[in-house]
C-alpha cells in the first residue's frame, strides 16, 4: 500500500488543515478507493466493499460512472485535520470524499448514546476492533457516511431535485434500495436508528423546511436526516412502489432533474409526510 501526504489526498478539499504532515496508506479501487490510518486495514477493506456495493447499484440505476474516496482517520489526525462534526460523525471531504473514524473508542459510544438516547445498534458484518458498543457506534456513523455518500453521487452524477426537501428523499431512496439489495437484515436496525434521531432531536415538526440546506446544530442536521428517511419509507413502500431504478429512468428523461411535483403525483402520501413532518414558518 502507498502512502499518501493527508493534505494532498483531495485536490480541493475546503475543510483540510493545510498544515497536515500526516500520511495514509492507500487501498485504491475503480469504484471506491479507501486511503486509512495505520493499523486499520480490516476496516478499510469493509468499508470499501460496502460503499462498493453502493456505487454499483447507483451506476446501475443513472448509468453515471461516478465513485468516492473515503478518508479513515485516527482521533487525533481528525483533530489536526480540523473538520466541523465531531469525532465519530462522517463529515464530507471535498468534491468526491467521506471522512469517518478509523476505530470506535469511548468518545464515539459516548456521542451515540447522547444523539440516539438508547442503545446502540449491533448492525452485523462490522470488523471488531474494542468493544461491541464501540464496533456498533462505527456501524451508525457508517450509516449516516452512506447517506453523505449518496447525495456525493446524486451531484457527482448530474442529478438533484427542484426543491431542496427531493435531495434528501432521494439519497435515502438510494440507501434504502441499497440495503434492500444486499443488507436486508440490518433494515430493522436502520429503521430503530432514525425513529430515535427524530425523537432525540424534538420529534415531528421540530424544523421548519427551510433550515434544511444549512441545518445550525448535529442535531438539527440528523433530525433532517430522520425525516427524509421516513419520506423515502413512503416513496419505496408497497403502497407508492417508486423504486430508484423508476425514479432516476424518469429523472434521466428530464436532463437530471427529479421534481417533488412528479414525486408526489406518483406517491400522494409524500404530501402528507411534508405537512406533518416539518414546523410552518
Amino acid at each position: 500500500m502507498a502512502s499518501v501526504l493527508l493534505c494532498g489526498a483531495l485536490a480541493g478539499a475546503p475543510l483540510w488543515s493545510q498544515e497536515s504532515t500526516m500520511f495514509l496508506l492507500d487501498l485504491p479501487g475503480d469504484k471506491v478507493s479507501v486511503r486509512y490510518s495505520h493499523g486499520s486495514l480490516d476496516r478499510a477493506v469493509q468499508l470499501q466493499d460496502n460503499f462498493d456495493l453502493l456505487v454499483e447499484d447507483f451506476r446501475g440505476w443513472t448509468r453515471a460512472k461516478v465513485g468516492l474516496v473515503i478518508l479513515l482517520l485516527s482521533r487525533e489526525e481528525w483533530k489536526e485535520s480540523g473538520f466541523v462534526y465531531p469525532y465519530g460523525l462522517p463529515e464530507p471531504a471535498g468534491g468526491r470524499g467521506l471522512a469517518l473514524p478509523s476505530w470506535g473508542d469511548k468518545g464515539t459510544v459516548d456521542l451515540w448514546h447522547d444523539l440516539l438516547g438508547t442503545r446502540l445498534p449491533t448492525l452485523p458484518e462490522q470488523p471488531m476492533r474494542g468493544t461491541p458498543e464501540q464496533t456498533a457506534s462505527l456501524a451508525v456513523a457508517d450509516l449516516i457516511a452512506a447517506i453523505d455518500g449518496a447525495q456525493v453521487l446524486l451531484r457527482a452524477g448530474g442529478f438533484r431535485g427542484d426543491q431542496s426537501w427531493v435531495n434528501g428523499v432521494i439519497s435515502h431512496v438510494v440507501v434504502l434500495a441499497n440495503l434492500q439489495n444486499h443488507h436486508a437484515g440490518r433494515l430493522p436496525d436502520v429503521r430503530m436508528v432514525f425513529e430515535d434521531l427524530s425523537t432525540q432531536s424534538g420529534g415531528p415538526g421540530a424544523q421548519p423546511l427551510s433550515a434544511a440546506p444549512s441545518p445550525p446544530s448535529v442535531r438539527a442536521r440528523l433530525w433532517f436526516e430522520s425525516q427524509y428517511f421516513q419520506g423515502a419509507a413512503l416513496l419505496t413502500s408497497p403502497g407508492c412502489k417508486y423504486s430508484a431504478k423508476a425514479i432516476f429512468k424518469q429523472a434521466r428523461k428530464n436532463g437530471g432533474l427529479i421534481q417533488a411535483a412528479e414525486l408526489v403525483a406518483h406517491c400522494p402520501e409524500l404530501g402528507t409526510w411534508l405537512q406533518s413532518s416539518f414546523r410552518s414558518e
